[in-house]
């Protein structure tokens, strides 16, 4: 019984294991990369700076006029333009005691489109900050 047993677990244990041998995980692993470079590379943090709170108040009050506001949240703003070809974004984030402002740069408008969507959903998490 315990043989039968033991062999039953065997075999549904290696046969997970030709899942991991497949081609599409060989050509995933082949693939990723590249990809995780070309996404590295997407953009670049070029400054980060905690601002003041009139700082933030006269920044809020009088956006430079050459600046779109892309995402408006109670604890995250996102302002994008352009400088040359590439495409300066900044990030406003926000804390009960501080704002955080960071500029990113993304290389053009085909890149910043291409990863705005995670960009962003990065920003919300937290997780593109320098603190």
């Amino acid at each position: 019984m315990k043989w039968l047993l033991l062999s039953t677990v065997s075999v549904l244990f290696l046969s997970g294991c030709t899942v991991y041998r497949s081609e599409g995980r060989k050509q995933f692993e082949s693939e990723a990369p590249g990809k995780i470079s070309a996404a590295a590379t997407a953009f670049q943090l070029k400054s980060c700076k905690k601002e003041g709170r009139l700082e933030t108040w006269f920044n809020e009050e009088f956006p430079s006029h050459t600046y779109e506001l892309v995402v408006s949240e109670p604890d995250l703003e996102v302002w994008r333009t352009h400088r040359n070809q590439r495409v300066e974004v900044k990030a406003l984030q926000k804390t009960e005691t501080a704002t955080q402002a960071c500029v990113y740069e993304f290389a053009n408008d085909m890149v910043w489109n291409l990863y705005k969507d995670q960009f962003i959903r990065e920003l919300e998490n937290n997780m593109m900050t320098l603190e």
